[in-house]
């Protein structure tokens, strides 16, 4: 009797001790973009008549189409890179939100004027998107006071994307 209680003892402390705050946030590691999306101004048509133009927005693809391409590490300690051909581009902290999204910011020269947070969301273990504020086109047309993003999708190297999960913009 005494050998099952102290059995059961040791398997309590050691389930107790398994906790999920053992386990590190799906952030860290490296990732590496493999899609980015843009809205863009689109010329629809110009009336020959008027000159007036026509035009929409639009999301377009915007991935290069050869390497290298950036990516992302996050580390343990809350800060991340982002490199380009290897070379450190980029440096900030991050902090989790909840298990699937996490927040972001630049130490300087963030991506986008117009923000000083990201937010990572994530679709499944190895796919994330970021999604920020760009500016406007530039010149004269009907979307300047719209808001415009830019949408960078990203997995863990050498994995395949989760795409069933994901609505992209552009297939």
């Amino acid at each position: 009797m005494t050998k099952n209680f102290i059995l059961l003892s040791v398997f309590s402390v050691l389930l107790i001790g398994c906790s999920k705050n053992d386990t590190p946030p799906k952030i860290i590691g490296e990732w590496e973009v493999y899609k980015f999306e843009r809205q863009t101004l689109s010329l629809d048509s110009i009336d020959a008549t008027t000159l007036d133009l026509y035009q929409s927005m639009v999301w377009s693809d915007l991935t290069p189409s050869q390497e290298p391409e950036p990516s992302l590490k996050f580390n343990d300690d809350n800060t991340f890179e982002q490199f380009y051909a290897a070379v450190i581009t980029h440096e900030g902290i991050w902090t989790e939100i909840d298990e699937n999204s996490f927040s972001f910011t630049f130490n300087q020269d963030p991506w986008s004027s117009l923000q000083s947070n990201y937010i990572v969301q994530f679709h499944c273990d190895n796919t994330m998107s970021i999604e920020y504020l760009v500016e406007a086109p530039a010149g004269n047309h009907d979307f300047q006071d719209s808001d415009w993003y830019v949408i960078g999708y990203y997995r863990t190297p050498g994995s395949v994307e989760c795409d069933a999960q994901i609505e992209y913009y552009v297939e």
